[in-house]
């Protein structure tokens, strides 16, 4: 730094430098030429929205991102002991019936997410099938 608080490289006064790099930065975002994408342009999909599963029973859902490159998403059940889901979309119903809600969050911009919901039904012991000789 010199007497006049500038920093200064090779005898070159920096600090308009840097202010002017800030005001043009600036202005791109306020004349909307920066990069950067509203959250409206980015979707989290679950496919499928709706499922029914009986109690103990597994499904897959599928996470679609689209308007960002980032494409992966954290998975969560909403509801206490409604269930498990894995990082790749696994849910494994409860053992009690009930409406249950999975979410898909965007993990770069954690506002954009999609809600599925999951009817369990009481668990069906199918008989066993009969053996024709």
């Amino acid at each position: 730094m010199d007497i006049e608080g500038m920093a200064s490289f090779s005898g070159m006064k920096m600090f308009p430098l840097v202010f002017a790099g800030i005001v043009l930065v600036c202005s791109d975002l306020l004349l909307g030429q920066a990069n950067v994408r509203p959250l409206a342009d980015i979707t989290v999909t679950i496919t499928p929205a709706k499922a029914t599963l009986f109690a103990g029973e597994t499904g897959t859902f599928l996470a679609t991102v689209v308007g960002i490159n980032n494409k992966a998403v954290t998975w969560s059940v909403a509801e206490e002991d409604g269930g498990t889901i894995t990082d790749m979309g696994l849910y494994t119903a409860p053992k009690i019936q009930g409406v249950y809600h999975i979410t898909a969050i965007s993990r770069s911009r954690p506002e954009a997410k999609s809600v599925a919901t999951i009817t369990v039904l009481a668990y069906w012991d199918p008989l066993p099938a009969t053996f024709r000789p």
